[in-house]
């Protein structure tokens, strides 16, 4: 309670009266995910100063530095990393800090990840999803391009087979896909079902979109495996 309210001083006088730095809350939550979602820089250095476990993980796999990334913030983010935090765990859902931060738009905070040797293309088993497939999801386009600019991979592909043109192309993020193809994006890239980042614009009636992969070199006689293929979406 008290590191959700802010309140430092009361949080220090529990601390030294043996309250339990990492005492569960709501879905697993500890003080240090409360003050890292609140951006209560000195609190989350107090809690850690006492032996706060940096990588606890709630029922979904978040740790502290994943709320910190979502949020935004940025001292918090340098706070828990110089503390030991692991910038790879994953959420059950296979996201690391980088894809929460890809998905939010923290560009800074992504940045930051990076220069600590995050891996930009670190997919999760359960959906092989990078952080810039994430970033085309979301149209985080500032997130993107320094994805790329640090190595990521624009052919990367996702369990169903998607890259991030594909995602892009589906949800007619018309600058991401410019972008991923100024970095070499595979116009004629094909799922296990012959699905091409060209056949999702044409699906949803994105012109313009479908106009742009055809000037890229899209083959448009190339059919897919299946009839009536469908788009489904794997990031929440």
């Amino acid at each position: 309670m008290a590191a959700r309210a802010g309140q430092m001083e009361v949080v220090r006088c529990l601390l030294r009266n043996g309250a339990m730095v990492d005492k569960r809350a709501r879905e697993d939550q500890t003080p240090l995910h409360i003050a890292s979602h609140l951006g209560k820089t000195k609190i989350v250095q107090l809690l850690l100063q006492h032996i706060a476990h940096p990588d606890a993980a709630t029922t979904n796999g978040y740790t502290p530095l994943h709320i910190a990334a979502r949020e935004g913030h940025l001292d918090i983010t340098s706070v828990l990393l110089e503390a030991g935090a692991s910038h790879s765990l994953a959420t059950k859902k296979g996201f690391t800090p980088l894809h929460v931060a890809s998905k939010y738009g923290s560009l800074d905070v992504a940045k930051l990840l990076l220069q600590r040797q995050a891996p930009p293309d670190f997919s999760g088993k359960q959906n092989g999803l990078t952080a810039l497939h994430v970033a085309a999801h979301y149209d985080n386009q500032k997130v993107a391009l320094l994805l790329l600019d640090k190595g990521a991979s624009p052919h990367a592909t996702a369990k169903n087979g998607y890259t991030p043109l594909h995602i892009a192309a589906k949800k007619n993020q018309l600058e991401i896909a410019t972008t991923l193809l100024q970095y070499g994006a595979e116009t004629n890239i094909q799922t296990k079902q012959g699905v091409m980042p060209l056949h999702l614009a044409s699906q949803e009636g994105h012109c313009e979109m479908a106009a742009l992969l055809l000037q890229r070199g899209a083959n448009v006689n190339v059919s897919t495996k299946v009839n009536n293929y469908k788009y489904q979406t794997i990031i929440s």
